[in-house]
């Protein structure tokens, strides 16, 4: 009998050391309830169906607004996540191939203006190429 009030009083000290306060149990949980909430919820999969038309819905605005500025061939190469960032690349692009154009644009080189001296010299007027040189024309 002796044996068994020990065990019996070994267990009483044992549950008492398990046993927690009140207010350590309500902090523990409070804790416990502010990491869940900082976790990432699983979306449904309604969720996931409607992110994915939302993101098939922007990229087809990316492609059109690419393809109304004349810019398509960078649609591979444009990453942008919203609106305004889409409005600020295609600026910069444009104006980057614009910048193309102008430099890669005809220039004459032998386009010369002709200028009064050299009609009168080639028609072998000397009396015009004498007035031209003093501006009397």
């Amino acid at each position: 009998m002796e044996e068994n009030q020990e065990q019996q009083q070994e267990q009483q000290q044992e549950l008492q050391n398990e046993t927690v306060s009140k207010e350590q149990y309500d902090s523990v949980i409070a804790e416990l309830e502010e990491v869940k909430a900082k976790l990432p919820k699983e979306l449904t999969e309604e969720e996931k169906a409607i992110q994915q038309k939302q993101q098939e819905l922007f990229d087809k605005e990316i492609h059109l607004t690419l393809k109304e500025n004349g810019l398509e061939q960078f649609k591979d190469i444009i990453k942008v996540s919203n609106s305004d960032e889409l409005k600020d690349t295609i600026k910069k692009l444009n104006k980057i191939v614009n910048n193309i154009k102008i430099e890669v644009g005809y220039v004459p080189e032998d386009h010369k203006q002709v200028t009064a001296y050299e009609q009168a010299k080639q028609k072998g007027d000397t009396k015009g190429m004498i007035k031209s040189l003093f501006g009397f024309n």
